[in-house]
């Protein structure tokens, strides 16, 4: 007997049979549906589970709230611009009497049509929410997709003359063609 099992042996410890073991697999188990659905949310933009992502009291805003959302690295005299509407808006989706599951494929649909169309500012009417049930629901839920979306640099509420507190202006991510272009635009003015 070693030091060890004498110590525990002191305490009233006894070895256990190694007859009496439970019997595992040497393979990886395969994950249950819920650890599915968990990795699904996780990994897919488009996937996420927005209701209970948004069910979060945390995420709520009001009626009146105001929108003044950028990344890291968003220059700041530009979403001042934004802001101020000196920006035209590319397009334009009204979310007016849509359900929080319509909404999402719909700002989803949205933007990418809207990226792959070249815009970069786009205005989502969602009206502020005042009247329903739950104030401001869908305007909730558009600011946080607006977060949640990779080629989204910023937003913000519009000016009242395009819609005030009941619309969000949003600015996009520079396709790569555009990027390029911009790269040579600025090779031929270096010369």
């Amino acid at each position: 007997m070693n030091e060890f099992e004498r110590e525990m042996a002191k305490d009233g410890v006894e070895k256990t049979d190694p007859t009496n073991r439970v019997e595992t697999s040497n393979g990886p188990n395969e994950p249950t549906p819920g650890q599915l659905g968990a990795r699904d949310n996780a990994v897919g933009d488009s996937q996420r589970n927005y209701l209970r992502d948004f069910l979060d009291d945390m995420n709520r805003v009001s009626p009146d709230h105001v929108f003044n959302w950028r990344r890291d690295g968003a220059q700041t005299e530009v979403v001042s611009r934004l802001k101020h509407g000196h920006y035209s808006s590319g397009d334009q989706i009204d979310l007016h009497h849509k359900s929080i599951r319509e909404a999402h494929e719909l700002i989803w649909t949205f933007l990418s049509d809207a990226l792959a169309e070249g815009h970069r500012t786009v205005s989502i009417v969602h009206g502020k929410g005042a009247k329903s049930n739950q104030p401001a629901q869908l305007k909730s839920y558009v600011g946080q997709a607006l977060q949640d979306h990779h080629d989204v640099i910023a937003f913000c509420t519009a000016p009242p003359e395009q819609g005030g507190a009941g619309a969000t202006l949003v600015w996009l991510r520079k396709s790569e063609e555009e990027k390029e272009a911009t790269r040579e635009r600025i090779q031929s003015r270096l010369g």
